[in-house]
């Protein structure tokens, strides 16, 4: 890794710069609004030098409750949409790439990559009665299941091919050593998957986070997400209810912890990596 960045030239270095701040460009811009005043936000000569308020978080949280309500609503289905894929996924990809000697195992993990592939409206449009039918609309366990499904191909082919770099010697030892399938799945197996599971809570996180049309159709009032509160604050500007600056602010909270969790898991990843190296 210091080889390649020795041999990176300082042309190559400035254009990964440029594009990196071209990037974070509008998220600092949305971040530094949240703290100006209303009439500093869009002043025809931009201030960059100000003297920072709260004021548009307080009256974020004071004329929009239903923007905590949504946040918190996030983070329960994201919480229990990662458990779902994880729950679902792991034993899957296992099964996926342990059996591959059966025949059509190849065929069924393909069908599941190509139901990733499909438009969100196609599936989100005929789920809509369904969901009224059965009772799942505007409920939490209803986005939960619609993520979880969206989701579970993608975490399913990719915890596949991190199995498939485990030798199954690993688990035909603890065999010999007396555990059961499911013991040395989980005491050998689990343990070298982390980074795959990592990767798949960030991306379930990334794409439950920050859905608005899953949100948007199948919700109404008790389990709207944060996303649609902002989409609602967003339209209600014209009218009057709401301004950029709350707007700003509400982005920034919900920005924050998609940020704290990816900085969490990628240190946590980092510190595992080095002591795995160390280890070997």
């Amino acid at each position: 890794m210091n080889d390649q960045a020795e041999r990176a030239t300082p042309w190559q270095l400035a254009t990964i710069a440029f594009f990196v701040l071209l990037a974070i460009f509008p998220i600092i811009v949305v971040a530094v609004s949240s703290f100006k005043l209303p009439r500093d936000i869009f002043s025809y000569k931009p201030i960059v030098i100000f003297e920072p308020t709260f004021g548009n978080y307080t009256d974020l949280f004071r004329n929009w409750p239903k923007f905590t309500d949504g946040l918190i609503n996030s983070l329960a289905v994201t919480i229990g949409s990662i458990a779902l894929v994880l729950a679902v996924s792991l034993p899957a990809a296992w099964a996926f790439s342990r059996m591959s000697q059966h025949g059509g195992v190849g065929k069924s993990a393909m069908s599941l990559f190509a139901m990733k592939m499909l438009p969100p409206l196609v599936i989100t449009v005929p789920l809509f009665p369904i969901f009224s039918a059965i009772g799942l609309d505007d409920s939490k366990l209803g986005l939960i299941l619609v993520y979880a499904a969206m989701e579970f191909s993608l975490a399913v082919l990719l915890l596949k091919t991190m199995i498939d770099g485990i030798p199954r010697e690993l688990e035909e030892a603890a065999l010999i050593d007396g555990c059961t399938g499911i013991q040395a799945f989980r005491r050998v197996t689990l343990p070298l998957l982390l980074p795959g599971i990592v990767t798949v809570a960030i991306f379930t996180t990334l794409f439950v986070w920050n859905d608005y049309l899953f949100a948007l159709v199948l919700t109404t009032a008790r389990s709207v997400t944060a996303p649609v509160v902002l989409a609602d604050m967003l339209a209600s500007i014209g009218e009057g209810r709401s301004t950029w600056g709350e707007v700003f602010a509400a982005a920034t909270v919900q920005l924050l912890p998609v940020l704290i969790f990816t900085f969490i898991v990628q240190r946590k990843m980092m510190s595992n990596g080095a002591a795995g190296g160390l280890k070997g």
